[in-house]
C-alpha cells in the first residue's frame, strides 16, 4: 500500500490533468465563466496557495535527521523520516503551483466572457449608429 505522500501525489496528478483539460478548453474558447464566478474561484485557489504557505512555515524541521540510535537501523530510520519531510514539502509546493495555475485558468475563463461582452457591445453600438 503506497504511503500518504504517494497517494497525495497521485491525486495531485489527476488534478493537474483536469486543470490542463480546463486550460485547453478555455484556450479553445469552449469554456468560459461569468467574470465574478471566475474571480471567486480564482480567489479560492489563491487562498489555497496562502494556506499551504502557512502549513509549510517551519516545515523544514521535518527534514532534520533525528537520532534513533547510533546504529545502522537508527540511521536508516532517521534518513527515511528526513526524506519523507522533503517529499512532503515538495508535494505541497507542487500543489501550490497547481492552485496558481488553476487561478490563472479561472481568470482566463472570466476574461473570455468579458471580452465577448465587450465585443458584442461594440458590435451593437456600431449597428445602432
Amino acid at each position: 500500500m503506497p504511503g500518504s505522500v504517494e497517494r497525495a501525489d497521485a491525486q495531485l496528478t489527476g488534478v493537474v490533468q483536469r486543470e490542463t483539460s480546463l486550460r485547453a478548453a478555455v484556450d479553445a474558447g469552449e469554456l468560459w465563466l461569468e467574470a465574478g464566478v471566475a474571480e471567486r474561484a480564482a480567489a479560492r485557489c489563491d487562498q489555497a496557495v496562502r494556506d499551504i504557505d502557512e502549513l509549510l512555515r517551519g516545515a523544514d524541521v521535518l527534514t532534520k535527521k533525528r537520532k534513533f540510535g547510533d546504529n545502522e537501523d537508527g540511521n536508516a530510520a532517521a534518513e527515511r523520516f528526513a526524506q519523507a519531510g522533503y517529499e512532503y514539502i515538495d508535494s505541497m509546493r507542487h500543489a501550490q503551483r497547481v492552485f496558481a495555475n488553476m487561478a490563472a485558468t479561472y481568470r482566463a475563463a472570466g476574461r473570455t466572457v468579458a471580452e465577448a461582452d465587450a465585443a458584442n457591445e461594440e458590435m451593437f453600438r456600431g449597428r445602432s449608429e
